[in-house]
C-alpha cells in the first residue's frame, strides 16, 4: 500500500511537472511571435527607409547636374558672344597665302582692339570660374588667351603717331640684323594667334551645341 500510494503521488508530481513545462514552452513561443513580428517589421521599415533615402539621394545629384549644365550653357552663350566681338575686330586668314595676299591683320586700330580685349577680358573670366565642365572652359580660355597673346606681339611692331626722326635713325642704325628678321615674322605670329583663337572659340562653340 506504502509503494502504491508513493508511486502514485510521484506520477502525479512528473505529470504536472510536464504540465508546467509545456505551458512555459507555449507562453515563450507565444513571446516569441511577436517579437519576431517586431523585427521582421523593423527590418522592412529600415530596407524601405534606405531606398528612400537612396531615391532621395539620386534625384538630388541629378537636380544638380541638370542645374549645372544650365548655368554652364548660359556663361558659355555669353562668353562665346563676347569673344566673338573680338573676331569681328580681327582678320582670320584661312592659309599664309591669303595673309599675305591681304596683309592686314584687324579692321580696327590697336587701340580700339585693345579696348575692346580689356572689356572682353573683364566680362568673360567671371563667367569662366563659373562653368563646370572643363572641357568648355578650357577651349574658352585658350581662346581668350590666344587673342591676349596676339594683342601682345601686335603692340610690339606697331608704330606710334609721332616719332622723333633722330630716335628713328638711332633704332635703325643699332638694330641687329636678327632683330630685323624677327620683327619681319611678328605679323604672321599675330595672324597665327588669331586664327589659334577662331579655332579654340568653334571647337567652344560645337561643345555646346552638342550638349543641348
Amino acid at each position: 500500500m506504502i509503494l502504491r500510494v508513493y508511486d502514485s503521488c510521484n506520477g502525479s508530481n512528473l505529470s504536472q511537472y510536464h504540465l508546467r513545462q509545456r505551458a512555459r514552452k507555449n507562453s515563450f513561443n507565444q513571446m516569441k511571435r511577436p517579437s519576431l513580428a517586431l523585427s521582421i517589421f523593423f527590418l522592412i521599415s529600415v530596407a524601405t527607409y534606405g531606398q528612400s533615402v537612396s531615391r532621395t539621394r539620386v534625384r538630388t545629384v541629378e537636380s544638380t547636374t541638370q542645374i549645372s549644365t544650365v548655368d554652364d550653357r548660359i556663361f558659355a552663350e555669353r562668353a562665346i558672344a563676347a569673344l566673338r566681338r573680338l573676331e569681328n575686330d580681327v582678320i582670320t586668314y584661312r592659309s599664309l597665302g591669303d595673309f599675305e595676299a591681304g596683309g592686314k591683320l584687324a579692321r580696327v586700330p590697336l587701340e580700339t582692339f585693345q579696348t575692346h580685349l580689356q572689356e572682353t577680358t573683364a566680362e568673360v573670366e567671371p563667367m569662366l570660374n563659373c562653368i563646370t565642365y572643363d572641357r568648355l572652359k578650357i577651349e574658352l580660355s585658350n581662346a581668350l588667351a590666344s587673342y591676349r597673346d596676339g594683342d601682345f606681339w601686335w603692340e610690339s611692331i606697331s608704330q606710334p603717331r609721332v616719332v622723333h626722326v633722330s630716335a628713328l635713325n638711332y633704332n635703325a642704325i643699332n638694330r641687329a640684323p636678327g632683330d630685323n628678321a624677327l620683327l619681319a615674322t611678328v605679323p604672321y605670329t599675330v595672324a597665327i594667334h588669331w586664327r589659334q583663337a577662331a579655332k579654340y572659340l568653334k571647337r567652344a562653340e560645337q561643345l555646346q551645341n552638342r550638349d543641348r
